[in-house]
């Protein structure tokens, strides 16, 4: 598994990576990745259909963090430099971490029933957002990594911003024999 503070550092949704959509990366991803990477359907769904009942999500850090005018930039958010709610996740499947994901929550966007999203524990963010009827999600921004692939996208609900960002790790393209 990934030490915290690896995670933490090289695996964030406000990277200063260099997140691009897929039509600017040279070369792009090959077509398994690219069903992987831009399918704009739930990944926890599509990991628990695989899963054979062991998917889980292991919580790495979770609390509020000082907002930046980055992540008002990243998020298109009105209000510079509020509170985020910034949750870093291990998605596993047969006890090894697939996924890392990182998500940032403006303090504007956690009102009403919404609250709840800073409550999850380990619980899957995807299958809380999946189910929202005012779900819109923009086109994902796409990473590469020494080893692995990453994807971002703003999330809207009820018209707030929050930011996803998720890392396909070593194991997941191990046991699904995908090549970078």
């Amino acid at each position: 598994m990934f030490q915290l503070d690896t995670f933490v550092s090289d695996f964030r949704a406000d990277s200063e990576g260099n997140w691009r959509p897929v039509q600017k990366i040279w070369p792009g991803p090959g077509p398994l990745w690219r069903d992987w990477l831009l399918d704009h359907g739930s990944l926890t769904r599509r990991l628990k259909l695989m899963s054979q009942g062991s998917f889980r999500v292991n919580v790495l850090h979770e609390g509020w963090i000082r907002g930046s005018a980055r992540h008002q930039q990243l998020l298109a958010a009105g209000k510079a430099c509020q509170p985020l709610w910034s949750r870093h996740v291990e998605l596993c499947l047969f006890g090894r971490p697939w996924v890392a994901a990182h998500s940032l929550i403006p303090y504007s966007s956690m009102k009403g029933s919404l609250r709840q999203l800073s409550r999850l524990r380990d619980k899957p963010l995807g299958g809380f957002l999946f189910e929202q009827p005012s779900l819109r999600r923009s086109e994902p921004e796409l990473l590469h990594l020494d080893e692995c692939w990453g994807r971002r996208s703003v999330f809207t609900l009820q018209n707030r911003p929050l930011i996803v960002a998720e890392f396909f790790l070593p194991e997941m393209q191990s046991q699904l024999g995908l090549r970078i």
